[in-house]
C-alpha cells in the first residue's frame, strides 16, 4: 500500500510560522520527491516567509540536512529560520549543515500563541449585520482594523494592508483583499477565500499558509477563489 502524503511530510501554519513537518518513518528518498513536489506548486506562496523544518523525533545526518538545505535554499530560495528536533544528532547535523537549531516547542504554546495573536488588531464591531451563519460588513476594512466571526465572513469594501479577517467558515471580499485573510480557522480545510481583486500580504486556510504571488503588476482584476488542494493553498481565476 502506497504511503499516504501526511506520513512523508507536512506544511502547515501556526501563528506566523510555516513549518515543514517530516514524518518520522518515511524513507528519506520520499521526503525528498514529496518536497520538491509540494515547493513546485506552492513555493510562491512562501516567499519571504520564515520557515521552521520541523524533524521531530527523526534523526538526519549531516548529509541529508545539506541535501535539505540544497532543495529549500539553493533550488526554491526559501528561508529557513531553524530546525527544530528532539534528536541531539539531528540538531548537531542542522549546525553543521549551517542552521539554526531550537528544541520542539509543546503544542500548548502554539494554542497560546495563537489565541494571543489577534490582540494586536483592533476590532470592528460597527456596522455589522449578521445573517444566518453569515456576517455581512459594509465597509472598508483599514490598518489596523479586523473582524472574527464563527461562521462566514463578507466584506463588502475592500480590506486594506494591515487589516485581518479571521472566519470559521469562507471569507467573501467584494472588493480588493490586500491585508490578511483566515478562513476555516478552526480547523475546516474545506473553508474558502474569494476576492474580487485578491491581492493578499497573507492567506490562511485552516492550518495552511500562504502568499498570493507577487502580481502586482497585473491590470486585470479577475475574481479569484483560494482553496485547499493536496495540502497546499491554490488560486483558482473564479468561473
Amino acid at each position: 500500500m502506497a504511503r499516504k502524503t501526511p506520513d512523508i511530510l507536512e506544511i502547515k501554519g501556526y501563528g506566523n510560522d510555516v513549518n515543514i513537518i517530516l514524518g518520522n518513518e518515511a524513507v528519506f528518498s520520499d521526503i525528498e520527491a514529496e518536497l520538491i513536489k509540494r515547493l513546485e506548486g506552492s513555493n510562491q506562496f512562501l516567499a519571504g516567509v520564515e520557515i521552521i523544518l520541523d524533524a521531530g523525533d527523526r534523526v538526519l545526518s549531516t548529509a541529508e540536512c545539506e541535501k535539505l538545505k540544497e532543495i529549500l535554499g539553493s533550488k526554491f530560495n526559501l528561508i529557513i529560520s531553524a530546525v527544530r528536533s528532539s534528536s541531539d544528532k539531528t540538531r548537531k547535523s542542522a549546525e553543521e549543515a549551517g542552521w539554526k537549531v531550537e528544541s520542539p516547542q509543546h503544542p500548548q504554546q502554539k494554542k497560546v500563541q495563537e489565541k494571543a495573536e489577534p490582540e494586536k488588531v483592533e476590532e470592528v464591531k460597527e456596522p455589522l449585520r449578521r445573517e444566518s451563519d453569515t456576517l455581512l460588513h459594509k465597509d472598508t476594512l483599514r490598518s489596523g482594523q479586523g473582524i472574527w466571526h464563527r461562521g462566514n465572513i463578507v466584506i463588502v469594501g475592500d480590506v486594506n494592508p494591515g487589516a485581518e479577517v479571521i472566519a470559521t467558515g469562507d471569507v467573501v471580499v467584494m472588493g480588493k483583499l490586500r491585508g490578511i485573510a483566515h478562513a476555516g480557522a478552526e480547523g475546516d480545510t474545506r473553508a474558502r477565500i474569494i476576492a474580487l481583486n485578491l491581492r493578499p500580504i497573507q492567506l490562511r486556510i485552516a492550518g495552511y499558509i500562504g502568499r498570493s504571488p507577487d502580481l502586482d503588476l497585473k491590470t486585470d482584476k479577475v475574481p479569484e477563489i483560494a482553496q485547499v488542494e493536496d495540502g497546499n493553498i491554490v488560486i483558482h481565476k473564479l468561473k
